[in-house]
């Protein structure tokens, strides 16, 4: 790959992120991102149902969207960003702890989705990569209280959690949630008793494992200490539990588990190598996911980076494909997307895995670079096996994250 087209990506990305940046406006008093650009924030806030799902285009800020854009803002030189997404999501919080995890200038959309488990690590991103960040007391007891919501309302009895739903957790055709079997049927669903809203999910868990680690951080900056002590405590306490009742030892990965008949799920998804991608998991189970799924050209490992699901699976597939009836072409049943290979790599240097990390770092870039000199522009997803763009043009969101790609390689 030329150092040319690398370049052409760099400065595409850098360019086209800022035109994600939108000042305050409405109920947002803070400046906000919106994952495409060349939109106008919020055009549909008048409408009953979202236009994402009809023109491809982002108008509204989504949790982790906005938290991981927010983690490059060290490549934007703009350090106040994450602060001011952080401040958007808590200034919306209500009495009860609950974050809307969509937020737009006149609306919130998706109700009673609970925001992800990320606000306290863009926090923590934002102050190592920008020392000078500062974190009030203020700021520390809301975000508390949004975890407090978590523990009311998402903890199962054996102390793991579960998503409201799968269209809560973000992946939202996630197999590893809505199994094989019910999510081929069509669309009349009142027979089916789906158990998306009460698997224990694997990556739920390793986000809140990391968002106790980062709030115990945030605790210890402006010295209280004693909750810090608290919430790191949690966080051991969790990557326990991940630990004993998440991992599938006689498949030897992890899997989400269904406390109604207390069983394992066996579906494949990139949000079961969490543990290993988060740097959670033991030495010798990751190496043991890394080797036999992970870069295994059977399950994650393809042309073009890595797939949102494992070749092994039955409908792994590349298509534009609806969920529940629904017109939503977000595809996590195989298609590659940038967030998980980021996490990957993230996970394989903190393994010690370098080599590794830079082959995937390289299959993406070299996606990205294909698709920005055939289309202009990048997607939300791509075929695994041809690179074909696929969702959402003018899609830039956690895609800025392949500055890190970049530098690695």
């Amino acid at each position: 790959m030329k150092v040319v087209q690398q370049e052409k990506l760099k400065s595409f990305l850098l360019e086209r992120a800022r035109g994600c940046i939108h000042g305050p406006l409405g109920q947002l008093s803070w400046r906000f991102v919106t994952p495409s650009y060349g939109i106008e924030p919020g055009a549909d806030d008048h409408t009953d149902k979202c236009n994402r799902t009809s023109i491809g285009h982002y108008l509204q800020m989504y949790d982790w969207d906005a938290c991981f854009f927010s983690q490059a803002a060290r490549f934007l030189e703009d350090k106040d960003l994450p602060i001011e997404i952080v401040n958007n999501f808590l200034t919306v919080k209500t009495t009860d702890g609950h974050v809307p995890r969509t937020v737009s200038p006149g609306k919130f959309w998706d109700l009673g989705d609970h925001c992800k488990p990320f606000l306290c690590q863009a926090l923590e991103h934002a102050c190592k990569n920008f020392p000078d960040t500062k974190i009030t007391e203020e700021m520390l007891q809301s975000l508390k209280h949004f975890l407090d919501y978590f523990e009311t309302h998402r903890r199962h009895n054996s102390g793991l959690f579960h998503w409201r739903n799968v269209l809560e957790s973000g992946v939202d055709n996630n197999l590893a949630l809505i199994a094989p079997g019910p999510a081929a049927k069509e669309e009349n669903i009142s027979h089916v008793d789906f158990p998306d809203g009460r698997l224990l999910a694997v990556d739920l868990n390793v986000y809140m494992t990391l968002e106790y680690r980062a709030f115990a951080f945030l605790c210890r900056r402006v010295g209280n200490t004693l909750l810090a002590d608290k919430y790191t405590k949690k966080e051991f306490t969790q990557l326990e539990l991940i630990e004993q009742l998440l991992w599938n030892e006689d498949k030897g990965h992890y899997s989400n588990r269904d406390p109604k008949f207390n069983t394992l799920v066996d579906t494949l998804s990139w949000t079961t190598l969490c543990p290993v991608m988060a740097g959670l998991s033991a030495n010798a189970r990751a190496l043991s996911v890394i080797e036999n799924y992970m870069l295994s050209t059977d399950h994650f490992l393809g042309p073009k980076g890595l797939s949102s699901l494992s070749r092994s699976e039955l409908l792994y597939n590349q298509s534009y494909r609806g969920l529940y009836g629904r017109a939503m072409v977000s595809n996590w049943q195989g298609p590659m997307w940038v967030l998980p290979n980021v996490m990957a790599v993230r996970g394989l240097l903190n393994y010690g895995l370098k080599d590794e990390a830079k082959e995937i770092a390289s299959l993406v870039v070299k996606t990205l670079v294909d698709a920005l000199d055939k289309t202009g522009t990048l997607t939300e997803n791509y075929d695994a096996e041809t690179g074909k763009p696929l969702w959402a043009p003018q899609f830039i969101s956690w895609n800025i994250l392949t500055l890190e790609l970049l530098e690695l390689l």
